[in-house]
């Protein structure tokens, strides 16, 4: 397959105009006007709140663990695909499926456990059917990420189990300026061969603000260290076939920002298309629209401190192509809504808190020769309580979800209907431990839930070959709800010089669902089907090997680990040193360990920043991963050492060019990541030198 055309686009050549803004080419000079008192005490606020909470609770005083993505870190880590964005932070690991897909891995956690979202709202994309079903969600338009570890249940549901991802983007503007603010980024990437550019604009006048923003993004087949295929010295090598990806996308939003109400609509378009490095000449060209509503009212009556609106529609096309034809070999729908209500009330008795109501429908079809899954309407519904109550120096947070899932598969396959009540609890506790101890600064956070899931549609009603996982998939439509009791223990010092964060969890499932190989007759290796289901061992037949047969089964299970973090900023100096470290441990009963466990890391940074000259360099040493599930292989640890040498040119406050060259995968070594599916089959890039520039104006 040929790789897809690297010339400039004319968004590159836009982005080379928007980049020279700094330099005084067209200096346009963004002001913050007159805001809103609510608007302009947000706006004040010296630390990040967390938007994913209807109470905007701010990151450093969250019971829950969390941590938000932002600013130069974001620009640095910045990839292709979700997953291997935040592949690095503590307790995040990337499913890996190439540089076109890969969905966040949360503390062992992934797929349907994990809520991504967008400012919000559902991405409404089929990336929880499958690790080669790219997220909708582009981390190029991501002015920050939320990552919050462990069940988020009480606000996003039973998909939010394991945790949540929040994408939050500019796309309808939240406050007023006047003339054109914005950034732009131009980049090469020497693995994939490959360039990236995006830009954002807002502009506005008095309560009318609008935003624009546009990405493109060309990357060949990548570069690997060594052979393709562990154990094949036949396999490829130097680059990795049919690992391309192209992807394109905009969006525009408008809002009337008033004295304390703003009413927002936004558009969005995404376009992409990547290689499945596990299929030989099959790629995937996915599209999805999308329209987002807005409503915030500010004191709309006595005792009301905000009622927010947010509404999404979508469509979604996801087709796979064979090439060198050109056939649809299949093709998934997904057309979906995603609505949220919050009303925040003011402190009664002390207790401030808001009211929620979600609603979620979707109706996901697959067609074509690999169908697995049946047309199925899914409908959800919750209503949710979450409250905050301060006692002496700290507070304790609380809130309970009551939620009704449904499914219905399309009659004529004569599946059953499925509906579940699901409900969840949630308390925690925030205090900063008594003076005259050991450890002074430091707070102690517990927090304790019990969460529940319904199983989706792959889990339920799976039937069929999927040749991207090489499983066919056998869904169980008798499944029971999934309960969750997790506690989750931590110490943290947020002030001074030496800042760190210590965190203990225990997360106990019953009804936990997983896909288990099946092995009939008794071998110790994992049953080769046909396409038609029919055990197929014998090598000499011509399918012999196509498929792993994968049934979905229940059993209680447990996941518990530990995650450290620390950061020593001496005062007046331009240097700083960050580390941490995870461990995550996950078992089912009468099956072993769970599938594709994050191996356990140990990571070290440093950062200097002084004048117009910054940069890093990091070193993360990934153990072996050798507790294994029933029928799994090891996967080797590695060393990744990555750096970056920027220098900034300033012409005011806000104006400003930063150029920059990176490396990553310094050493060049085979870097497999046991999360991933085809992780014998798909190496990660080997050495990568990336050069770009960012501006902001």
């Amino acid at each position: 397959m040929k790789p897809p055309h690297l010339a400039l686009s004319p968004l590159h050549r836009a982005v080379l105009a928007c980049l020279s803004l700094p330099l005084g080419v067209a200096p346009v000079i963004a002001q913050t006007t007159a805001q809103t008192s609510a608007q302009a005490n947000r706006e004040a606020l010296p630390e990040v709140r967390i938007s994913a909470s209807p109470l905007a609770t701010p990151e450093l005083q969250s019971v829950q663990p969390v941590q938000v993505l932002k600013g130069t870190d974001l620009d640095q880590a910045a990839s292709p695909n979700l997953g291997n964005t935040l592949n690095g932070l503590p307790g995040v690991h990337s499913s890996g499926f190439g540089l076109g897909a890969g969905r966040p891995v949360i503390r062992g956690l992934d797929g349907p456990r994990v809520r991504v979202t967008n400012n919000g709202l559902e991405t409404l994309d089929a990336s929880t059917l499958s690790p080669d079903h790219a997220i909708t969600s582009e981390p190029l338009f991501a002015r920050r990420i939320e990552v919050l570890r462990g069940p988020a249940t009480l606000l996003y549901g039973g998909g939010a189990i394991g945790g949540l991802v929040n994408v939050v983007t500019d796309q309808i503007p939240t406050f007023r300026i006047s003339g054109v603010r914005g950034q732009a980024r131009l980049g090469s990437d020497s693995a994939t061969r490959g360039q990236n550019a995006a830009a954002s604009v807002q502009t506005g006048a008095g309560p009318w603000q609008f935003s624009l923003g546009a990405f493109d993004r060309a990357a060949g087949d990548y570069s690997i260290a060594g052979q393709a295929v562990v154990n094949d010295p036949s396999s490829a090598r130097g680059r990795l076939p049919n690992s391309f990806s192209k992807g394109d996308g905009t969006q525009i939003g408008g809002a009337y920002i008033g004295q304390n109400f703003t009413l927002g609509l936004g558009y969005s378009e995404l376009n992409n298309r990547y290689g499945i490095p596990s299929e030989a000449d099959v790629f995937i060209r996915l599209r999805q629209q999308r329209l987002d509503w807005l409503g915030e009212w500010i004191a709309p009556a006595a005792g009301i401190e905000r009622i927010k609106l947010t509404h999404a529609e979508n469509r979604y096309d996801h087709r796979e192509i064979e090439a060198p034809t050109g056939d649809i070999g299949t093709e998934i729908r997904n057309r979906g809504s995603d609505s949220r209500l919050e009303v925040v009330h003011q402190p009664w008795g002390g207790v401030r808190g808001a009211f929620g109501l979600q609603a979620r429908d979707r109706t996901i079809s697959a067609s074509g020769a690999e169908a697995y899954i049946p047309s199925t309407r899914e409908s959800n519904t919750g209503l949710f309580y979450v409250g905050e109550l301060p006692v002496g120096p700290g507070r304790i947070e609380f809130g309970a979800r009551h939620e009704r899932a449904e499914l219905r598969p399309d009659a004529a396959t004569g599946l059953t209907n499925r509906n579940f009540g699901l409900n969840s609890l949630s308390t925690g506790l925030l205090m900063p431990l008594p003076k005259g101890w050991a450890l002074p600064g430091v707070a102690l956070a517990v927090n304790l839930s019990s969460a529940q899931r319904a199983p989706v549609v792959e889990e339920l009603y799976a039937n069929g070959p999927h040749a991207a996982t090489a499983t066919f998939e056998q869904g169980n439509s008798t499944l029971a709800r999934e309960r969750s009791t997790s506690i989750d223990v931590g110490l943290r010092k947020t002030t001074g010089p030496v800042q760190w964060q210590a965190s203990l969890y225990n997360n106990r499932f019953k009804n936990y669902v997983y896909g288990s190989s099946t092995d009939a007759n008794g071998d110790g290796l994992a049953d080769r089907v046909d396409d038609q289901n029919i055990i197929q061992n014998d090598p000499s037949h011509p399918d012999a090997g196509a498929f792993s047969r994968l049934q979905y089964a229940q059993a209680r299970a447990r996941f518990q680990g530990v995650e450290l973090q620390w950061r020593w900023q001496p005062l007046n100096s331009p240097w700083s040193l960050r580390s941490f470290a995870d461990v995550a441990r996950g078992t089912i009963d009468a099956a072993g360990n769970a599938p594709r466990m994050s191996p356990s890391r140990l990571g070290v940074s440093t950062h200097y920043a002084a004048g117009a000259w910054s940069g890093f360099m990091s070193v993360q040493s990934v153990q072996r991963a050798s507790r294994l599930a029933v029928l799994e292989t090891a996967t080797a640890g590695y060393t990744r050492v990555d750096a970056e040498l920027a220098y900034t040119i300033k012409s005011s406050d806000r104006q400003r060019l930063t150029l920059f060259v990176q490396g990553r995968n310094l050493l060049n070594e085979t870097i497999r990541l046991h999360t991933s599916y085809i992780k014998d089959v798909a190496p990660q890039p080997g050495r990568s030198v990336m050069t770009g520039l960012r501006a902001q104006f």
